[in-house]
């Protein structure tokens, strides 16, 4: 591979806030760093270590292939110690890449020898950042907080750096608890292979994350392969053989504490979900007793309204007896004044139980209220998850648009999607009809758009210099257009365009240059 100095690199810089350590609880973790946007030529690029190493350094090449929509790595590592050195729960170094969206994409493992390593590896992304991690084994997918390196913007006149944040996930760290060193001693712990060390903390993170309960065929399908793999350790077998055996339980206890966590999130969704709905019947039940007290307290009224009638109707009848038969008033104003005082109580009976249905009712309203408050909270919960699966199946439907597309024809990133490039190859030389040489993949492009109903994108006719560029450009685009829509891929979601020689690739004016700028551009647009 050459490591040629010149190159013509657009330098992105990523962002997490500088501190080494600075990876929170888990989540979106801030980190300061350099991401590069690789175009041709080889790029040498240099690693530093951070403060949990600070000797460490690393040396890579990368050089980008665009025909083969890959980045090709080379790096050597140098100064570095075993990585147990940062506690007991670490086995290996895994070298990552970090896109400007925030995607860790796992680049493979280093072995070490002595205090050096070499790795090998490539990515399909175009602009991302290096870092390396200490990670308790070789297949995580999300970078731990140990990060021992990262990359540097390349020292060139013709590099040109802006800054920006970006932000990725990190692994919580919930499950690396253990920071002191191995107490076996160094010697014999290299002697030990490392899949079949890696194979145990993938075993016992996946206890951890409760795997025995929430995912037992997977988790013993580990245990069972670790054991295995311990056992041939044990009778002399050859590193190899334990190294792949125990590689079978690193990827099933991956998997296992992938489903455990899944499903006891889930698990903890419908608990939540259960604890709001006792919530609300608690609520129904508490008014269904309210509005009974008030129905009781409303016919206790009642009664004691009649009662105050009556006693009124007495008291009047006494009067007219008063008035016709004043002789007899002495007899009678005893029985005159008590009836008052009967009535007396009556009425204040009366005024302490409408006061009481007043408390009830103001009692009854607040407890609808909070009743519709609850319904209300439970009903946004459900409306905003049913929204995040629906957003994540679209992001998922649209991932497997891209790598479908991607394994027929050249994609490349956009800003919002990708873009899938038809070169002048799919068509009859200087017409717009598709050549028969390309129906094949036509056909092929054809089943997997129409197999994603929701796909929205453009077609895009491009053209070299020439006097009807744009009909020329156009002709082509509606093409592959009617094509498709022949294939099944709704006319709705397609909108056909000509650039002509608005957009060239190239512009150079052989006969080559003028072959690629001859193209038509699917632009899919991702969700949102």
């Amino acid at each position: 591979m050459k490591k040629s100095p010149t190159i013509s690199v657009s330098v992105l810089l990523a962002a997490f806030a500088l501190s080494s350590l600075a990876f929170g609880q888990g989540g979106d973790v801030r980190r300061k760093t350099v991401a590069i946007t690789y175009l041709k030529d080889p790029v040498s690029v240099t690693l530093a270590g951070t403060t949990l190493r600070p000797t460490a350094r690393g040396e890579a090449t990368v050089e980008r292939w665009r025909k083969r929509n890959e980045s090709e790595i080379d790096i050597t590592i140098e100064n570095m110690v075993p990585a147990y050195n940062y506690g007991a729960d670490y086995t290996t170094y895994v070298l990552w890449a970090i896109t400007p969206a925030g995607q860790a994409d796992n680049l493979g493992e280093f072995r070490l020898s002595g205090s050096t390593a070499r790795l090998k590896a490539a990515t399909p992304q175009q602009t991302f950042a290096m870092i390396v991690t200490a990670e308790p084994h070789y297949l995580v997918k999300l970078p731990s907080q140990k990060i021992i390196l990262e990359n540097l913007a390349p020292i060139s006149k013709n590099v040109q750096v802006q800054t920006s944040e970006i932000y990725f996930n990190a692994d919580s760290g919930k499950y690396y608890t253990d920071t002191s060193i191995p107490t076996i001693a160094e010697r014999d712990y290299n002697k030990t292979p490392p899949e079949l060390l890696q194979a145990r903390r993938a075993v016992q993170i996946a206890r951890l994350a409760d795997a025995e309960r929430f995912d037992p065929g997977d988790f013993t399908k580990a245990v069972t392969s670790l054991n295995q793999a311990e056992e041939a350790f044990r009778h002399g077998a050859k590193v190899y053989d334990v190294g792949r055996i125990a590689r079978d339980a690193i990827t099933f206890a991956g998997t296992a504490r992938d489903v455990a966590e899944e499903r006891a999130a889930a698990a903890e969704r419908r608990a939540e979900i259960s604890r709001r709905d006792a919530d609300v019947r608690r609520a129904t039940d508490n008014a269904s007793d309210l509005s009974s007290q008030l129905s009781d307290t409303q016919s206790r009224l009642k009664a004691s309204e009649m009662a105050r009638v009556n006693a009124q109707d007495q008291l009047d009848r006494v009067m007219r007896e008063a008035a016709d038969s004043r002789a007899e008033n002495r007899s009678l104003k005893s029985e005159n004044d008590r009836m008052r005082n009967d009535l007396d109580r009556l009425n204040q009976d009366l005024t302490e139980a409408r006061g009481r249905i007043s408390d009830l009712q103001s009692q009854n309203s607040s407890t609808s209220a909070r009743l519709n408050e609850t319904s209300s909270k439970v009903a946004e919960m459900e409306r905003m998850e049913r929204e995040k699966q629906q957003a994540e199946a679209r992001r998922r439907d649209f991932a497997t648009l891209q790598a479908g597309v991607a394994g027929i024809v050249a994609v490349k990133p956009s800003g919002t999607g990708f873009v899938a490039t038809l070169p002048d190859s799919f068509f009859v030389p200087n017409l717009t009809t598709l050549h028969v040489r390309a129906r094949s993949k036509m056909d092929a492009l054809g089943s997997v758009i129409a197999a994603h109903r929701d796909a929205a994108f453009s077609i895009e006719g491009h053209t070299d210099a020439r006097p009807n560029a744009d009909s020329f450009a156009l002709g082509r685009a509606q093409a592959v257009a009617d094509y498709l829509t022949a294939l099944g891929v709704s006319r709705t979601s397609i909108r056909v365009e000509s650039r002509g020689v608005t957009v060239p690739i190239s512009t150079r004016k052989t006969l080559a240059a003028r072959a690629m700028n001859r193209r038509v551009e699917l632009v899919f647009v991702g969700p949102q």
